[in-house]
């Protein structure tokens, strides 16, 4: 996930419950309702716990969590569904604004059930906000904006104007992930329109932060910078510490990109402390982000690596919850098909088997290749060892020859363990994401549509074809270490080749809405190595696939020079900085990034693309810009061209 999409989403989660109006620094409210507290019983003091509860919400959250839970214990006693539904959805937001994606979804989605069996209109339209709101961190933009449509519809019928503005400001924010920023704009205009004319400090506050992001992501950063500023100032003024954390990073990410460092330390010092004041391990883990980039332009490694085990920390601690909130978000998929679930229950059944099966076969298939690679590679190692120990032997008094040995053994074991590193890591994701399919499969059969089974197959294969790309990687590198690779060197007509990875990875891009397009030479005809190439080809178009967004395309172009041919494939993605690109193609320095659905990509199929690159005697350059694609281009030798007797005659 792109940093700037991170950004629209941590603004998605500080959206407050939108039937309450009244700001969080009003102590005189807060006090009265306290001493209220004390005087009723029954379902008026449930509804003033959870009035509490959302007064507390963005600046004493612990506070709010103990009033939400108390109203809920209360509600279930006196069996009072509305007290239940209110307590349980403001335990849902604050269990998101810290960043526990999945408990938060199971309340929210337990609350729109309590709110249709009630038919309480208003909210209803908020949970299916807040349903929205996980979609969106998901990146299923289409859906979440069809839920936040469903909201402001409901909203516009109730006659509730704030949640029109919230709904507005929502769609406004999904306008903005999806990079159609004139969009974006009219709807938070529409929204803080609204807002001004209802005085919602709160809500105008919000306002501002969300126009703050759209003129950053446009690149009008002073516009970006005033909007922060103007929203800081009414964070401040209300005390509402979600928003302030959230700012604070924002306006720290500006001041650096201006060459302000000093400014932008001290305001992603104030982020972290107010995230760690409020729990909010999203915020938690960019702060401390941007202090590792600080302190490493200051070349004060120390306190890069203090917060660099701070920003490790709060990523392990989101993934886990992604994970876990991923197989939860399906569950709400099923929220309009629970009436046909007796009539579809015994072919569900006949479906979870089949499903079982093949995880089965899949994890046995997993298993039994990761054992072999693992022989392989230790292999590899010890035929290394035994013919640097003969060299050794018979070459002792050259000592030059000696120290290269031992350099190679050192080489290999390096090598050996970074792939040890990328098969724990890059084939346990598609596993865990397996074994979680099969979980929700075995255990949540009756409550899941048959479309939602094909989309879970879909997305099984997606893992497998992942895991099958990164062993077909995995393999062609280590018969390449092992010297057991012959090259076949003869001509190749690249057109041919290229149609055929274009059809090979086809279905991929439909998924994604991404053409892919061959804008080749007539004839271009390159003389290498027929799997050499054919590997480089659908490792450069997989990588393009992995990080391009939706509706582009790809473009693959090969052309004919004097004396080589060059083949392109160049994308629109998410691009990449000088930074990044410096690390490409070393395996020891490589970072794992996700793709644009969340695919991922560990860079292994790089390395080995130089490599086939420079043994078929070619070159392989990178071309990027962050946001604006990337453009990988390399170079094979061309074949001679045959010079006839009439030429060389006429030519004499």
């Amino acid at each position: 996930m792109s940093s700037r999409t991170g950004k629209a989403i941590v603004v998605l989660l500080m959206l407050l419950k939108v039937s309450m109006p009244v700001e969080a620094q009003d102590t005189s409210l807060i006090d009265s309702l306290r001493t209220e507290l004390e005087q009723v019983a029954d379902t008026t003091r449930i509804d003033v716990l959870f009035l509490l509860s959302m007064k507390y919400q963005h600046f004493k959250p612990d506070s709010a969590m103990y009033f939400a839970r108390q109203a809920l214990k209360e509600s279930e006693t006196i069996e009072y569904p509305k007290g239940q539904g209110d307590a349980l959805i403001s335990i849902g937001r604050l269990k998101r604004d810290k960043g526990d994606y999945s408990e938060a979804l199971e309340d929210i989605f337990q609350s729109l059930k309590i709110y249709q069996s009630i038919a309480d209109s208003i909210q209803i339209g908020n949970a299916f906000n807040d349903i929205s709101i996980v979609y969106a961190y998901s990146g299923d933009y289409d859906k979440s904006l069809v839920y936040f449509e469903q909201a402001l519809t409901i909203f516009q019928k109730t006659g509730n104007e704030k949640g029109v503005a919230q709904a507005l400001n929502n769609i406004g924010l999904i306008y903005m992930d999806k990079n159609d920023l004139e969009k974006a704009e009219e709807y938070m205009l529409r929204s803080l329109a609204i807002k001004e004319k209802r005085n919602d400090l709160q809500d105008i506050s919000r306002g501002y932060a969300n126009l703050g992001s759209i003129m950053e992501q446009s690149g009008q950063k002073e516009k970006a910078l005033n909007y922060y500023k103007q929203a800081n100032d009414l964070f401040l003024q209300t005390n509402n510490k979600t928003g302030l954390a959230s700012n604070y990073i924002a306006v720290a990410r500006l001041e650096l990109d201006a060459g302000n460092v000093s400014q932008a330390n001290n305001y992603a010092l104030d982020a972290l402390a107010t995230a760690e004041e409020i729990d909010s391990k999203p915020f938690m883990e960019e702060a401390s982000g941007l202090l590792v980039d600080i302190a490493e332009i200051n070349e004060d490694y120390k306190t890069a690596f203090k917060y660099l085990k701070i920003n490790s920390s709060m990523k392990d601690s989101l993934y886990n919850e992604n994970n876990s909130r991923h197989l939860e978000e399906l569950k709400a998929k099923f929220n309009e098909e629970e009436n046909l679930r007796e009539i579809a229950l015994l072919k569900k059944d006949q479906e979870i088997q089949k499903a079982n099966i093949r995880q089965k076969d899949i994890l046995t298939y997993s298993l039994v290749v990761v054992i072999f690679l693992s022989l392989v590679i230790l292999a590899l190692v010890y035929i290394a060892y035994r013919v640097n120990r003969r060299k050794k032997e018979m070459l002792a008094f050259k000592n030059d020859k000696i120290r290269n040995q031992k350099e190679d053994l050192v080489r290999l074991n390096q090598d050996k363990d970074q792939l040890f590193s990328i098969i724990s890591h890059d084939i346990k994701s598609p596993l865990n994401s397996l074994r979680g399919f099969s979980h929700l499969l075995i255990h949540h059969i009756d409550k899941i549509s048959q479309d939602e089974i094909r989309e879970m197959g879909s997305q099984i294969n997606q893992s497998l074809e992942n895991l099958n790309e990164l062993l077909d990687n995995l393999l062609a590198w280590s018969t390449r270490q092992s010297g057991q690779a012959k090259l076949n060197i003869e001509e190749i007509e690249l057109n041919e080749l290229i149609e055929k990875n274009i059809a090979l990875y086809n279905l991929t891009a439909s998924f994604k809405q991404i053409r892919l397009v061959n804008d080749s030479e007539e004839h271009v005809v390159a003389l290498a190595d027929y799997n050499s190439v054919h590997t480089i080809l659908r490792n450069l178009i997989s990588n393009s696939l992995k990080f391009s967004y939706p509706n582009s395309e790809i473009v693959i172009t090969a052309k004919n020079h004097q004396d080589y041919v060059s083949v392109t494939v160049k994308d629109d993605g998410v691009g990449m900085s000088e930074k990044v690109i410096s690390k490409l193609f070393d395996l020891s320095r490589q970072k794992s990034q996700k793709g644009t659905s969340n695919e991922k990509g560990s860079g292994f199929g790089l390395v080995l693309c130089q490599q086939l690159v420079h043994e078929n005697g070619g070159t392989i350059t990178v071309k990027s810009e962050v946001r604006m694609g990337s453009e990988f281009t390399f170079t094979l030798p061309a074949p001679s061209p045959v010079v006839s007797h009439e030429a060389i005659n006429s030519e004499a």
